[in-house]
């Protein structure tokens, strides 16, 4: 999961495995849920 600051810039990155291992078995498997879910139309273009 990409992390950006106010100026929607890049700042870090959440991995799956720093859910796991700094969160609740819960809490971990509910965000990879929620992460998994489908989203709504994408696009290839640089904003």
């Amino acid at each position: 999961l990409p992390v950006l600051n106010r100026d929607k810039r890049l700042v870090g990155i959440v991995s799956l495995s720093d859910l796991a291992t700094n969160a609740e078995a819960a809490e971990a498997g509910e965000a990879l849920s929620d992460i998994s879910k489908p989203g709504g139309e994408h696009s290839q273009t640089a904003h």
